[in-house]
């Protein structure tokens, strides 16, 4: 015994110091929903709902939390008339005659239902008590930072271990063989295989199919004034004014995303590659480059060619010139702060 305990028993305590420090990373299932955040505007936004218990709401917090959220007004359940519904990267519209479905109350039972079916039992759910952060060193960090799920379809659902296929999703409205107009979410993949959700049954089609759905109307993004939307399980309402981004630009977005997908350039990262190029080479030649490529980005994301900072105004600058600095100086009231673009070496 006293061999066996020699061998196997060792006194010497073993200093954490001495181990292999190792992370493990772990896939938690989740139900993205609608839902409406409330700041400063109405934004309609997907509410992650994770089997651990977590809620992203802009930020993550737990399920008391999340009632807190309820009760404060941040998340909302409905939005008043003659008010705005801003959805991201697509549009802004005044809305009247509002039917909503939930009230703080079913909505909370809905998401408390949605990880009670992820997580039978309810084990291991993350409570925070109240704080979302903890203390590194100095400073306050989330314990869990956003999340950036990716919609995901079984290349062969009856396969006893189907491959998940990642994409990429968006919104769009979706006039259905119901005669009614939803708010779809179009999740599309490097395969050319897109679906449509939030809709009463889900759509398949194939990438080189989205300019027929656009001719026939199917999918849009602007709205005749008096159009009802329905978002399911959030509620309807009918359109008074406001504008969408213009089809022709969410389709180029898609494309992109598609090319990215597939490992090939994207319009937003050719404009900042040839942005590059003519700072370390001003040419005529690059300028006329950077002018086409520019204009090839979908209007509204030309602001992502530069930095957080200087968005596209030096971009802009380089190609249109001095009218850039006089739009600035007259919407901020302030001088223009990157007049450093050189012009073409050649000119």
């Amino acid at each position: 015994m006293k061999i066996f305990d020699k061998i196997f028993k060792p006194n010497r305590k073993i200093d954490p110091g001495d181990l292999t420090m190792i992370t493990r990373t772990e896939v938690l299932e989740g139900f993205s929903i609608p839902g409406i955040i409330h700041n400063m505007q109405y934004h309609f936004t997907d509410l992650q709902v994770y089997s651990d218990g977590l809620i992203s709401c802009w930020e993550m917090v737990d399920l008391q939390m999340f009632k807190d959220k309820l009760k404060k007004g941040w998340v909302v359940t409905s939005i008043p008339d003659e008010e705005s519904i801003s959805i991201f990267n697509l549009g802004n519209w005044v809305i009247e005659q509002g039917k909503w479905q939930h009230t703080e109350e079913t909505l909370y039972d809905y998401v408390y239902s949605l990880i009670k079916r992820l997580n039978p039992t309810l084990e291991n759910l993350q409570h925070y008590s109240g704080n979302n952060s903890k203390t590194v060193g100095k400073a306050n960090v989330a314990k869990h930072f956003m999340p950036n799920p990716k919609p995901f379809y079984l290349d062969d659902p009856k396969s006893f271990f189907p491959n998940k296929i990642h994409g990429e999703k968006f919104h769009f409205f979706y006039r259905n063989d119901d005669n009614k107009i939803y708010l779809s979410e179009l999740s599309l993949y490097k395969n050319g295989h897109i679906e449509f959700t939030n809709l009463p049954s889900k759509k398949t089609f194939k990438f080189e199919e989205l300019n027929e759905l656009v001719e026939k109307g199917i999918i849009t993004t602007e709205l005749k004034v008096g159009e009802i939307v329905t978002i399911l399980n959030l509620g309807s309402f009918k359109i008074k004014s406001g504008s969408g981004i213009e089809i022709k630009f969410k389709l180029k977005e898609l494309t992109d995303k598609f090319n990215e997908l597939n490992g090939r350039e994207n319009s937003i990262s050719k404009c900042a590659r040839i942005f590059e190029e003519y700072r370390q080479n001003p040419t005529k030649k690059l300028r006329n480059e950077l002018e086409v490529s520019y204009e090839a980005v979908p209007e509204h994301q030309r602001i992502f060619v530069g930095t957080m900072d200087t968005k596209d105004y030096e971009v802009r600058q380089i190609i249109y010139g001095d009218i850039v600095k006089k739009e600035w100086e007259e919407y901020y009231g302030y001088e223009y702060p990157y007049d450093d673009m050189p012009k073409p070496i050649d000119e």
